[in-house]
């Protein structure tokens, strides 16, 4: 017979490191946003929370890149926000995490995502 504690171990610190990493309830949307650069890009948010959400997008986009987006939240408007690309998902879009989030961007994020959970 295998042990098969090693691989239940496995499994068990892969939940606990992904609930770790999510610390902030999400979500799922979608919600309408615009990528702000040189060039706006309109883009769609889906899994949004306090830390970050997932850009549903055309365009690659390499993990490290900071990106200005601008997304549309129920009850709050338009709220801008610096973010970093985490990972890509080709095809799909890229997930990032909100960075250097002013206290009232915050406070509106709070207020709008608890308007949706």
């Amino acid at each position: 017979m295998m042990n098969e504690q090693p691989a239940l171990e496995a499994r068990i610190n892969v939940s606990v490191a992904t609930a770790d990493r999510r610390s902030s309830e999400r979500v799922p949307g979608p919600f309408d946003a615009w990528r702000i650069g040189m060039l706006e890009t309109p883009v769609r948010i889906y899994d949004i929370s306090l830390g970050g959400c997932f850009v549903h997008a055309m365009h690659e986009q390499d993990p490290g890149v900071v990106v200005m987006l601008k997304i549309h939240l129920p009850g709050e408007q338009w709220v801008e926000v610096k973010a970093e690309t985490l990972y890509r998902r080709p095809g799909f879009g890229f997930a990032v995490k909100f960075i250097d989030v002013p206290d009232e961007t915050r406070a509106r994020l709070v207020r709008a995502l608890d308007l949706l959970d």
